[in-house]
């Protein structure tokens, strides 16, 4: 699963890192649009991140009635279902995963994937909680993209935020993961963009943390024909979702337990007396600031989960 995140880059940054080469220029990078969000569309960098805070977003712009190709739409994690009324934050389910297994028959996940809403979940990495044997305490890790030699995701003083058109980004690697989006109406006609990110069962890369895992896009090929529902069908998209294969993690205090701790250490390397069974590189840096957690909540595809899983 995929219930916490960092993302610390400020927008100007995060074009950059989203920085692309378009079929017509040639050998020119160019960096997607940035959507200002509303008021429940304001992205905030910090470095823990929960569902119903906001994350930036890569959609199509003809999927946002924009000219642009490329646009970072800031939504809010957790899909809002289209059925619910009144505040868009109280729909009182779990919708910042979408499990792969149900997308296809789920209310909520088919219309937007058949609809071509497909998006790419943008951030520095994501948190995952492992259990110890014999012990009711998890050990929480930061999992993030392999990043160039002499560069700790976790740690802006190692980063340069270097960009040109012709070799684009220099900083830090950002996971990218696909998911999917919504645009929710309110009574007043607020259009308020919410996403969820796919999941499914680990491989051997994470399965000795978490026997699930987000759909990461690991090639600048995937994010394209993930984005491009016009000439990539559904169908063709769905075997673009794989188990990543190429990832790095370290252990991180258990500060990030708390979901309104929004400290810089929350995703900083530390020491564990006994070695996990993998070890690797780094994770990331900036300002900082305190938010309420976010309510426990049910998804309607999670609970008919359950239901089947008791009955066997």
């Amino acid at each position: 699963m995929c219930g916490r995140a960092a993302c610390t880059l400020c927008p100007d940054d995060i074009q950059k890192a989203c920085g692309y080469k378009a079929p017509n220029s040639g050998k020119k990078f160019q960096k997607p649009k940035w959507n200002e969000g509303n008021g429940y569309n304001q992205y905030k960098p910090s470095h823990n991140i929960a569902p119903t805070e906001v994350l930036p977003v890569l959609v199509s712009g003809s999927q946002v009635n924009d000219e642009s190709e490329r646009v970072i739409q800031p939504m809010i994690w957790g899909m809002i279902p289209p059925w619910h009324k009144g505040d868009p934050k109280t729909h009182g389910l779990t919708t910042h995963n979408c499990r792969l297994e149900h997308m296809l028959s789920s209310k909520l996940y088919s219309p937007p994937f058949s609809k071509g809403l497909r998006c790419v979940v943008v951030c520095d990495g994501f948190y995952e909680w492992q259990t110890t044997k014999g012990s009711k305490n998890k050990q929480p890790y930061f999992i993030y993209r392999p990043q160039p030699e002499g560069v700790e995701i976790e740690s802006a003083t190692t980063w340069t935020t270097d960009w040109s058109d012709s070799e684009g980004w220099k900083g830090p690697q950002l996971l990218k993961m696909a998911g999917l989006f919504q645009i929710f109406k309110t009574t007043d006609g607020e259009e308020i963009y919410s996403c969820t990110v796919i999941t499914m069962e680990s491989n051997e890369t994470l399965s000795w943390l978490h026997h699930r895992t987000p759909a990461v896009l690991e090639s600048d090929e995937q994010v394209s024909d993930w984005l491009d529902a016009g000439n990539v069908p559904s169908k063709k998209a769905l075997h673009l979702i794989t188990p990543p294969k190429t990832l790095s993690w370290h252990p991180v205090s258990t500060l990030v337990n708390n979901s309104r701790n929004k400290d810089e250490e929350c995703n900083k390397r530390i020491s564990l007396s006994t070695p996990p069974v993998k070890r690797s590189a780094s994770g990331c840096f900036m300002d900082s600031w305190l938010k309420k957690g976010s309510p426990t909540k049910k998804s309607t595809d999670d609970t008919s989960q359950d239901e089947k899983r008791a009955k066997h």
